[in-house]
């Protein structure tokens, strides 16, 4: 069973690669460029800076740069692999959404959102659809078409700094969750490179532990990931503890039972004490009764450190699906046996709920 399920969810991979040619920018391609034109070393210096220091837009914005250089590099080595189609603003402001062209033509899309005063965070897509299927999530509705290069995936994290910019918002980018459309640990040697660069020191420079990925469960991946990045944190949506009721809100759960989340979990904790997300949506009458919650306390507590776990309870955004979100006094109900429990929980903030732009939302394709 498990062999099958393999195939199922990851032989797409290696279908679905897409490479884009020159179009994708990086700082090899640049250099290669300059050396080319056998232009002096510090030109590389100068254009990481403002790439990546002012965040610029174009190359004729790096007036030290001579202008035959910049028309070279604009031609080759373009500053963003991806156009902007749109944006949708919250009506509080807290929340942009991005509609993102790909060089193929391709559609994702990504947020930006303020959680607080100055305080920005961006999610970011990994691939384009979903092929995992969470029931209510629209992401997988339109199924899986391919995953994100590297570079795709932190352009997103450049285009918001780029509009941030020239929009005049206050505070800084400094927070980046791969909670945007698509699974981060079926795409993950793109998803690695791009961890490397967001939080390389020389290119976008967020820090380590200001980054999180979010995965349904891919025991595999889980593992590689804490080996490769001890300091990033990780957040499992899970939305159910018990193998029936899972199994039919994240279908994958048929592949990797929770028991084989929990040996890998126990894994991963044996190698660092970073605590772990447990993301669970709320769904009225499906998985927010009192027996739920105490499947969910005898899960967490089965893993042997439940003070390493803190519970996200998501108040379920609506998509083209039928559930209904469950009240905000049950989600709080809810909330409290958990706490008595001896769990750690909080209510996450539902931001641009109105520009179908929280959580379980994103499509990528014009609605």
């Amino acid at each position: 069973m498990r062999a099958q399920a393999l195939v199922s969810y990851t032989a797409y991979a290696g279908r679905h690669e897409f490479h884009g040619g020159n179009r994708l920018v990086e700082l090899k391609r640049v250099a290669d460029i300059l050396r080319e034109r056998r232009a002096p070393a510090f030109r590389l210096d100068q254009v990481r800076q403002a790439v990546y220091g002012r965040f610029v837009s174009s190359y004729d914005e790096i007036a030290v740069l001579p202008l035959d250089l910049r028309r070279t590099l604009e031609r080759g080595a373009p500053i963003l692999s991806l156009t902007l189609r749109e944006v949708l603003v919250s009506q509080d402001s807290r929340a942009y959404k991005a509609g993102l062209t790909l060089c193929d033509g391709k559609a994702v899309e990504t947020v930006l959102l303020r959680p607080s005063p100055r305080r920005w965070t961006a999610c970011v897509s990994t691939q384009v659809g979903c092929a995992f299927g969470c029931v209510f999530c629209a992401t997988g509705l339109g199924g899986f078409e391919r995953d994100l290069t590297a570079e795709e995936i932190t352009d997103q994290v450049l285009f918001w700094r780029q509009y941030m910019r020239r929009e005049g918002l206050e505070g800084r980018l400094d927070n980046v969750v791969y909670m945007g459309m698509g699974e981060p640990l079926a795409n993950y040697d793109n998803v690695a490179e791009s961890l490397r660069r967001l939080t390389d020191q020389k290119q976008h420079g967020i820090g380590a532990r200001h980054v999180a990925v979010s995965t349904v469960g891919l025991p595999d991946g889980i593992e590689r990931f804490g080996e490769d990045f001890p300091q990033i944190n990780l957040a499992v949506s899970l939305h159910a503890a018990t193998d029936e009721l899972r199994s039919r809100l994240v279908p994958v759960n048929k592949a990797y039972p929770l028991s084989a989340l929990a040996r890998a979990l126990e894994k991963y904790l044996g190698r660092r004490r970073r605590k772990v997300l447990l993301e669970y949506a709320l769904l009225a009458g499906v998985n927010d009764r009192p027996q739920d919650g105490e499947a969910l306390v005898g899960f967490v507590r089965g893993l042997g450190r439940p003070e390493l776990f803190h519970v996200n309870l998501i108040l379920y955004n609506p998509t083209q699906t039928l559930f209904q979100a469950t009240p905000e006094v049950e989600a709080r109900k809810f909330q409290s046996a958990l706490l008595d429990a001896g769990l750690k929980s909080t209510i996450r903030q539902n931001l641009g709920v109105e520009i179908q732009g929280a959580c379980g939302q994103l499509m990528g394709q014009e609605r």
